[in-house]
């Protein structure tokens, strides 16, 4: 948790200098996160959650760029059964990350395409099922992949859409096995997000 809390300082720190530095472009984004969980025998991306913070763009040349940012994303899975069907069953897991992705971005007239590595610390979840609620061990620190497209409304106005996987596992199997390729739980997520960026980069 102190890694994070020094990662909030260095972000929050470098936001609030970088207005006098033509290279760097704070921002903020808010929006939407859809997720599932990989594993759980539970499909489709029927969780919702928020997904939003700040973000630091650094301009590295006239179409290259790297952005960090540091976001609150709530992800989980969520299963309501169909009782005209015979399934009575429920599932809910909410999971509150504090995340900090490092994306490079390439950048096509009003598209931008991103792609890098992030990491994320849990900071309190919530599981149930249809006989109440449901303590399982799950690890603290997630390390995952994004892969985005951002698309420019209006000036300074943005839309992202982005979807990242866990590349470590979230758990273990129930059963306890596991392979090199399917380790374990996995977060999938699917976030939609509106993004304002401040000021406009030039290189130097």
């Amino acid at each position: 948790m102190k890694n994070i809390h020094f990662i909030f300082i260095f972000l929050s720190a470098c936001i609030f200098t970088s207005q006098a530095q033509n290279r760097f472009r704070p921002g903020f984004k808010a929006g939407i996160a859809t997720s599932q969980v990989h594993g759980d025998t539970y499909t489709g991306f029927d969780k919702f959650g928020f997904d939003g913070g700040a973000t630091l763009n650094a301009k590295i040349n006239e179409k290259w760029k790297a952005q960090f940012e540091i976001l609150f994303v709530q992800k989980g899975s969520k299963h309501v059964g169909d009782a005209s069907k015979g399934d009575f069953s429920y599932y809910y897991l909410q999971l509150n990350y504090v995340e900090v992705p490092i994306l490079f971005q390439y950048e096509h007239k009003k598209f931008v395409f991103e792609i890098g590595p992030g990491i994320g610390y849990l900071i309190s979840s919530k599981e149930a099922d249809h006989n109440g609620d449901v303590i399982n061990p799950l690890y603290s620190t997630e390390v995952s992949g994004s892969i985005g497209i951002n698309y420019q409304i209006y000036k300074n106005f943005g839309i992202n859409w982005r979807f990242t996987n866990s590349i470590l596992p979230i758990r273990k199997f129930a059963s306890g096995a596991s392979t090199v390729s399917n380790p374990g739980l996995r977060n999938n997520v699917l976030a939609f997000t509106l993004t304002y960026t401040f000021g406009n980069a030039t290189t130097e």
